[in-house]
């Protein structure tokens, strides 16, 4: 009796946990779930050797997203890196694909591999990793240690992390912040998460495109500087891209004019050859004649008046 009732208790807690991610992984707009749905198209082109087309495919949702202002996005990161995998599968291409390993990394820094990649390919990315989250020794780092942060998504929150000498531990870390037009900064705390690792965020407020400045600054615990990263008259850069954008609903879009017919001019092409085939009405005739389809025109008249003069001369002679 008792496994009768925890069986569907359980059921309904994995259908709630399943309804929970499937609406945190909603698409935020058409060129998302446009993406979504490419890459599960991408597997299918790896088993068939379809490498050129997945490329185009993956390459094409880039371009897509980045005009929807998806370009940092968790599905951004997931597309760089199969991409990336694509390259060194089928083109052999290590270069092209670390950048993108470099910027799906940097988007999301947990960002997996998908199943398709070889061992190639996790190499390339395990050198990209490390060189954008080196493993740095607690016990042997002097000073400060950051890796700069080059991209941000507008309104959301930039996550910055930074390892700490191990003497300097007990005072707090800041991240001093400002937009891009300078003015004064704005600091946020940084947690202690283990170790000698320090995690904070830049609020979602304070990201605004089109980048965005920011140090980092330790202190003791009277409130003296200890260590710094960067510093207020030259700070680290972050470029943040806009959006997402977006789909605005059927009903907010303007409706469609009916076509007015009266009002519509002729293509220029036309009346051109309209002007160019019209023969022009001489000016100061005052005949008939000259008037377009109204008698005979006035040439074959002075034609037949000389033919008539003529012809009585010769009767004279």
């Amino acid at each position: 009796m008792r496994h009768a009732v925890l069986v569907p208790a359980l059921a309904i807690l994995l259908a709630g946990t399943t309804a929970t991610h499937q609406a945190s992984a909603q698409p935020a707009n058409k060129a998302e779930a446009k993406a979504a749905s490419d890459m599960r198209m991408v597997g299918e082109f790896i088993e068939l050797g379809e490498y050129a087309m997945a490329k185009e495919r993956l390459t094409k949702s880039l371009a897509d997203l980045k005009m929807a202002g998806s370009a940092v996005r968790p599905i951004a990161a997931e597309t760089h890196v199969k991409l990336g995998v694509v390259l060194v599968l089928g083109f052999k291409n290590t270069k092209l694909a670390t950048e993108h390993f470099t910027t799906a990394i940097n988007i999301q820094k947990d960002i997996a591999l998908p199943d398709f990649a070889n061992d190639r390919a996790k190499v390339v990315f395990g050198r990209a990793y490390e060189a954008i989250h080196p493993t740095i020794k607690c016990d042997t780092l002097l000073g400060m240690w950051h890796k700069s942060v080059p991209l941000a998504q507008e309104g959301t929150p930039t996550v910055i992390e930074a390892k700490l000498d191990r003497y300097l531990l007990d005072g707090p870390m800041m991240v001093m912040y400002r937009g891009a037009r300078g003015g004064v900064y704005k600091e946020a705390p940084l947690t202690k998460i283990d170790g000698c690792t320090f995690r904070g965020e830049i609020p979602g407020d304070g990201v605004n495109a089109p980048n965005i400045e920011y140090y980092l600054e330790s202190r003791l615990k009277d409130g003296r500087p200890a260590a710094r990263k960067g510093k207020a008259k030259s700070p680290f850069l972050v470029n943040v891209s806009f959006g997402p954008i977006a789909d605005a609903p059927e009903s907010a879009k303007p409706a469609e004019k009916p076509e007015e017919v009266a009002a519509v001019e002729p293509p220029k092409d036309d009346v051109e050859e309209l002007l160019l085939t019209t023969p022009k009405k001489p000016k100061g005739s005052g005949c008939a004649g000259c008037q377009t389809g109204s008698g005979a025109p006035l040439g074959s008249g002075l034609l037949a008046l000389l033919a008539l003069v003529g012809l009585r001369r010769r009767r004279r002679a």
